[in-house]
C-alpha cells in the first residue's frame, strides 16, 4: 500500500524517464532505471513486479536512443568548435606561414572531423561508438 515514488528518486547514472498512463481511478508506471512495472489503483499500489522481457527490450532501445541524440549534440558541437580551428589554420595557409608541422597537425584534425561527420551522417549504430575509440578496419587495426 505504497503511494508514487517521487520523481526525483532517479540513479542519474540511468536516463531519468518513467513512462505512465493515467486514467480516472488507476496509474500505471513503467519506471526504466529500476525496471520496475507499477499499477495503482485510487492511489495505492496495487501490482508492482520486475519488467518482462518485452518491456526490457523497449526501455533498452529507448535508453539507446537517448545516448544516440546525445552523441548527435556533443559532434555537433564539436563541429562548431573544429569550424573555428579549419579557419585559423586556413588563416595561416592563406598568409603563407603555416609550417609543415601545421599542416601534418591539420590532416589530423581533418580525419577525426571526418570521422565525427561520417558518423553524424550515417547515424544509428554509428552513434553508438564511443568517441574516443579507434577506427577499425585495414588502417585502423
Amino acid at each position: 500500500m505504497t503511494s508514487p515514488p517521487p520523481a526525483d528518486s532517479q540513479d542519474p547514472a540511468v536516463p531519468p524517464f518513467t513512462t505512465e498512463v493515467r486514467d480516472s481511478s488507476t496509474l500505471q508506471q513503467w519506471d526504466v532505471p529500476s525496471r520496475t512495472y507499477r499499477r495503482y489503483e485510487c492511489g495505492v499500489l496495487a501490482e508492482e513486479r520486475p519488467f518482462t522481457t518485452e518491456e526490457n527490450a523497449s526501455a533498452d532501445r529507448q535508453i539507446a536512443d537517448t545516448e544516440r541524440r546525445a552523441t548527435q549534440t556533443a559532434l555537433l558541437e564539436q563541429a562548431r568548435t573544429d569550424l573555428a580551428t579549419d579557419q585559423a589554420y586556413l588563416e595561416l595557409a592563406a598568409a603563407g606561414t603555416a609550417t609543415t608541422d601545421d599542416a601534418v597537425a591539420q590532416v589530423a584534425e581533418l580525419t577525426r572531423q571526418a570521422l565525427g561527420f561520417i558518423r553524424l551522417t550515417v547515424g544509428a549504430d554509428l552513434l553508438d561508438q564511443n568517441r574516443t575509440d579507434p577506427p577499425t578496419g585495414p588502417s585502423g587495426g
